[in-house]
């Protein structure tokens, strides 16, 4: 997923005798890239005179990095951020009363940046009905901040353990991020997806506990270099936490993992007989590299791509895939993928320059391990009842392609309930076209038929 959120802090300089329609940058701007992402970019100046630049996405989280390279003159203002290969370049016209210039993060795009005042902004804040509800209404349980160990690792994890009114004991789950550095909230443009799902369940009367991912928000450990087996012991050890638990009945605790969550949910089922449940939320069901192919195509035909340029990317990530699936050791598959992608962009299938943030993605360590697992023996091993949910406009994990898989693997497992939810886009809110571009502006959390769909089934159990 693109990312166009930066936050820039370094050195403006600008001339002592400005022409006179010379224009300072210090204020608010804002302005689209391709008439989908807004970028807000503040610049304040302080009292050394130099000038700092914050960059943000409204419409794609609230990442942070820092430019590698500014310069600014009269009129004229660049920067650039090797991380997401991509810079940004702009003079000011003074009859538009804006900067007028060029994104480049892969293709060339114009931005034009002008004035946001107060009113501008304060429309742009995003409205999430669900959890403003939740903050304003009254709750039927209790909300409480917890801790415990992952002994493997080393290292705590925090969390938020929500229990219903009453003495209990109670059914319980613990939820599964999917992938990303995502807090316990499981927080995605602004949509606190796992604070909306716990609250409705324990209002259902059942027991949630949610976390942050090692090395995210209050857990520790590292989280750039944890793969989806050590995230699989994490959640293990959530698994374990609830079991210390008086309040939680042994007999009725499960799971509820969300795309890569939906990975490891079944690891754990498989390891762990004892696990009552799993509910699988736009769970993987065959190869990643494959699922991430056709993700890819999906999402960029959704996006806007022509035919041809989704075929080049595809054609650009098949090849890679292909390289770290190969069985070779770790530095012949980085020199693999480097000449790889230098051949591409000699080719013209991959932007110039380009290759160098391909490559930095897949050699991390969670990628190397992602791309090449096969959830389906794992699936067709669970034995626990399990309920299954896609939703139709999923472009990231594929409905029909996902669920046949599950149909599939887990054909002999007499207790699944397969459900592919209409309308339902990955984080299944009600979407139009599914795209990952809708995320932030679709003022839903999470559907009511999902929560609906979760919490029947659970009580079930």
């Amino acid at each position: 997923m693109k990312k166009f959120l930066i936050t820039c802090s370094t050195l403006f300089t600008m001339s002592a005798s400005l022409p006179a329609f010379a224009e300072d940058p210090v204020g608010d701007w804002t302005g689209l890239i391709e008439g989908k992402i807004r970028l807000n970019i503040s610049v304040t100046k302080t009292q050394a005179g130099q000038h700092e630049v914050t960059v943000i996405s409204p419409d794609d989280g609230n990442e942070s990095i820092k430019a590698d390279k500014v310069e600014a003159g009269e009129n004229f203002m660049r920067f650039s951020i090797a991380k997401l290969n991509c810079n940004y370049e702009a003079k000011w016209d003074e009859t538009q009363k804006a900067w007028l210039g060029t994104w480049t993060q892969g293709q060339q795009v114009k931005l034009k940046l002008t004035r946001l005042d107060a009113e501008a902004l304060a429309a742009q804040v995003k409205k999430r009905p669900q959890e403003e509800a939740i903050a304003k209404s009254p709750r039927n349980y209790s909300s409480t901040d917890v801790s415990f160990q992952n002994a493997k690792a080393k290292i705590s994890l925090a969390g938020t353990l929500t229990l219903p009114q009453g003495k209990g004991p109670f059914p319980a789950v613990v939820l599964v991020h999917g992938s990303g550095p995502n807090d316990r909230d499981e927080t995605i443009k602004d949509h606190k997806i796992f604070l909306v799902l716990a609250d409705h369940l324990s209002k259902q009367g059942i027991a949630v506990l949610r976390y942050d991912k090692r090395g995210i928000a209050a857990s520790k450990g590292d989280y750039k270099s944890a793969t989806t087996f050590d995230f699989a012991d994490d959640a293990q050890a959530a698994v374990d936490y609830l079991r210390t638990r008086s309040e939680i009945n042994q007999d009725k605790l499960g799971m509820i993992g969300h795309s890569e969550g939906g990975l490891i949910a079944p690891m754990l089922a498989v390891n762990d007989p004892k696990l009552k449940f799993i509910v699988l939320m736009a769970a993987p069901s065959i190869r990643i590299d494959a699922v991430l192919l056709e993700q890819s195509r999906l999402t960029g035909l959704a996006n806007g791509e022509s035919q041809t340029e989704v075929e080049k990317a595809q054609k650009v990530s098949r090849e890679a895939y292909a390289i770290m699936n190969s069985g070779a050791d770790d530095k012949t598959i980085s020199e693999r993928l480097k000449a790889h992608f230098d051949q591409a962009e000699k080719n013209g299938d991959l932007a110039k320059g380009a290759g160098a943030g391909q490559l930095s993605r897949l050699e991390r360590p969670w990628n190397r391990t992602f791309i090449k697992y096969d959830p389906a023996p794992t699936l067709a091993k669970v034995k626990q009842a399990t309920l299954v949910l896609n939703g139709e406009l999923d472009l990231q994990v594929p409905a029909k392609m996902n669920l046949d898989g599950i149909r599939a693997s887990m054909k002999a497992n007499k207790n699944v309930v397969i459900k592919e939810l209409p309308k339902l886009n990955h984080l299944f809110q009600t979407a139009t076209s599914g795209s990952s571009a809708e995320y932030g502006k679709i003022e839903e959390t999470l559907s009511p038929i999902a929560l609906d769909a979760i919490s029947g089934w659970i009580l079930q159990q």
